[in-house]
């Protein structure tokens, strides 16, 4: 009986690794070729979890099973430190350029409320140089704009709005860069098709040289309430259960595949730079994913540097995880990094970098 139990766990632990290596190749496979990949990729906290559980009862056991989940677990040790870090958490180290990232959530303004002068005074405090906002609602009343106001309250010499017409009555909706530096060139990288999302760069005259900024918002997977209380509580009735199941799917599969075409428009332009550059937003996507290898790559990841534990910038239910990101040129080091929690359902993430002494 003992033996026919442990060859059905040793079942299921087969499934689990395999499940594990799936999540590994989410960042290989485009979601355009086998958007199932993403959802492992999505899932993959949890698998690890998993298969941590499956090599400990092994390992209680004596048994040469655990090398399966020990071994998998190995191979992927650099998506491990890409969602898990345990470095000493420094949050006023000296910084020659600090950098902030915030999706606002258009500052609550749909909520009746408005939470710019708090993104304002967090702003103050941090001094950046560099201020990169998602979700920027910018309001005008007569001759004075919420961009303005932010520019003027937070001390910055200089900033650039980019508007994208979705269909709102109130104000301008779009994405925002402040800067202390001079922006010498904007430009909006083009996505296919209608959507809410955007990407634009802004070229800065810094003090180590021209340096380009991307300021990113990708494709969300745009829940509706009935998703997240689908989530939060199963229908009783199984054809119900199958009804949202499919179309909770549905909006997935749809946002995984707008994802992967704007990420693959970011990544050629990139390429195209004849400048060094930083990226900056909201991805919509955990490390392990196709989106986060396509746009990190010969990066680093602020995170990664000088994080701490998960890093989760969002707030909400799903993906409960860090899809907000600061990455920089390989010619500076990480001095700082820390999320600071708004009334946004996304963190602020800040990060501090030094000039790398040839």
């Amino acid at each position: 009986m003992i033996k026919f139990f442990r060859r059905f766990f040793f079942a299921f632990n087969i499934i689990a690794a395999i499940f594990l290596i799936g999540a590994y190749l989410s960042v290989l496979i485009s979601p355009a070729e086998a958007w199932m990949f993403s959802l492992l990729g999505l899932a993959y906290p949890l698998i690890l979890i998993v298969n941590v559980l499956f090599a400990l009862f092994w390992l209680f056991q004596l048994k040469v099973q655990a090398l399966l989940s020990i071994s998998v677990i190995a191979i992927g040790s650099s998506f491990f430190n890409q969602s898990f870090q345990f470095r000493k958490d420094v949050q006023n180290a000296e910084s020659d350029i600090k950098l902030v990232s915030y999706n606002a959530g258009l500052f609550g303004y749909f909520q009746s409320q408005w939470n710019m002068k708090e993104l304002a005074n967090q702003v103050v405090d941090l001094e950046p140089n560099i201020l990169c906002v998602q979700e920027f609602l910018n309001l005008k009343n007569g001759d004075r704009s919420t961009m303005d106001s932010m520019k003027n309250l937070c001390g910055f010499k200089y900033a650039y709005f980019q508007s994208l017409k979705d269909g709102r009555k109130k104000g301008d909706y779009g994405m925002a860069i402040f800067s202390q530096y001079e922006i010498l060139e904007t430009a909006l990288v083009h996505f296919d098709g209608l959507t809410g999302n955007m990407c634009f760069y802004a070229d800065l005259k810094m003090d180590s040289g021209v340096q380009r900024v991307y300021n990113v918002h990708l494709q969300s997977f745009k829940f509706k309430k009935q998703d997240y209380k689908f989530v939060k509580q199963l229908p009783e009735d199984n054809d119900e259960k199958i009804k949202q199941s499919k179309g909770l799917l549905k909006r997935m599969k749809s946002a995984y595949l707008k994802r992967s075409e704007q990420v693959e428009k970011i990544r050629e332009h990139m390429q195209e730079s004849k400048v060094p550059y930083f990226v900056m937003g909201d991805f919509n996507d955990p490390p392990v994913s196709y989106s986060y290898s396509k746009l990190s790559k010969g990066l680093k990841d602020a995170f990664v540097e000088n994080g701490f534990g998960m890093g989760r910038t969002y707030i909400g239910m799903m993906p409960n995880f860090r899809i907000d990101y600061i990455l920089y040129p390989k010619a500076f080091e990480g001095s700082f990094y820390k999320t600071i929690k708004l009334s946004s359902d996304h963190s602020l993430v800040a990060s501090g970098l030094k000039y790398k002494k040839e």
